[in-house]
């Protein structure tokens, strides 16, 4: 059986080297990665955004149209992906990573297209073989459409391991192992909820004087951090764009991390099982706070206002660390069992 993984970026998620790694183990699958051969970005206003996307849209339907396979596994948002799917009648597996509509509202604020947006959903989910979910927590959108729904996590895999022992990863940057070091990783934006960071640092570096804050990542909030970390010598530290194989020494070698988000319309959507940072802060059992996600016992959640506070209860201990969970423990079964629906003669 040939399956093939249709995304807009694909290059963009780790999610499907973990699919591979997961589906290399079955000799009767024969997984492939759909690679867009046209990838058109032109930033600025709104209208440039939106003919942005258009083209691009455009541009990998048509190439959907000439792939052969057996069985084609798409990720939505877009979820207008499918569209050449229903039309040449093939079978495909939908994993619903978050409702299409939400995330072009937040992109793109009110508008018709929200609407469209969730027509088109409800259109991949009802032609759909099989969906898959990333969270457990989207099950209330999809549980009405009457399908076999597997939920497969974000989480890392084992080999997701740090390369240098924490205390020495630690001494190349300078940071005595009396420090207490606040670790923050991702995207340096405001949806990614950095624009919280400043306050944030502010509050909790008056109140622990032994305490450090990392941040990894790059991003247009990247220039008003660094001029924050020209006050703040030593005790904030911004380390840009990191390779993705880097990531594991940096949250080993942390104290306590964290992501604050701007709370969304749908924030119950967003837990550990989706968000991979989660996960990944996870699986070196860190202490975690986090605002702006749905409740979980794996992270302190606290409101905006509250993040500073919760950083300084986490680094005195009162947080309790998170529990590792890994893809080969949590979601391979869920993979396997699915292919053996999709083989069986009774699908």
């Amino acid at each position: 059986m040939k399956v093939t993984y249709i995304a807009l970026d694909p290059l963009k998620y780790p999610r499907i080297k973990k699919i591979a790694y997961t589906l290399k183990k079955r000799s009767d699958i024969q997984f492939h990665v759909m690679i867009p051969k046209i990838r058109f970005v032109w930033h600025g206003s709104m209208i440039k955004r939106v003919m942005s996307a258009i083209i691009n849209y455009v541009m990998i339907i048509l190439q959907i149209f000439f792939v052969n396979s057996d069985i084609f596994w798409v990720a939505n948002c877009p979820d207008i992906l499918v569209f050449p799917l229903v039309l040449r009648r093939k079978r495909y597996i939908l994993e619903y990573r978050s409702p299409w509509s939400v995330d072009v509202e937040r992109e793109f604020g009110h508008g018709p297209w929200i609407r469209w947006a969730a027509m088109v959903e409800n259109f991949a989910l009802r032609h759909a073989s099989l969906v898959t979910l990333t969270t457990s927590r989207l099950m209330v959108k999809v549980k009405n459409f009457g399908k076999s729904v597997f939920v497969i996590p974000n989480y890392p895999l084992k080999t997701f391991e740090a390369s240098i022992p924490r205390r020495e990863f630690r001494r190349l940057r300078d940071v005595e192992e009396s420090k207490k070091v606040i670790l923050f990783v991702g995207r340096l934006s405001l949806h990614g909820g950095a624009g919280l960071l400043r306050n944030i640092v502010k509050n909790v570096l008056e109140k622990e004087k032994n305490a450090v804050f990392w941040i990894v990542g790059d991003g247009p909030l990247y220039p008003m951090l660094h001029k924050l970390s020209e006050k703040m010598v030593n005790r904030l530290r911004l380390f840009g764009w990191q390779a993705y194989e880097s990531v594991p020494n940096f949250i080993n070698a942390a104290d306590v991390c964290i992501l604050p988000m701007h709370e969304p319309k749908y924030s119950e959507y967003y837990s550990e099982e989706g968000v991979q940072k989660l996960s990944e802060y996870m699986f070196f059992e860190k202490p975690i706070v986090v605002c702006g996600a749905a409740w979980s016992d794996e992270y302190l959640l606290v409101d905006e206002d509250g993040v500073a506070d919760g950083i300084v209860k986490a680094l005195n201990g009162q947080v309790p660390p998170s529990r590792r969970k890994t893809w080969e423990d949590y979601c391979e079964k869920n993979i396997y069992e699915m292919f053996n629906l999709l083989c069986s003669s009774k699908f």
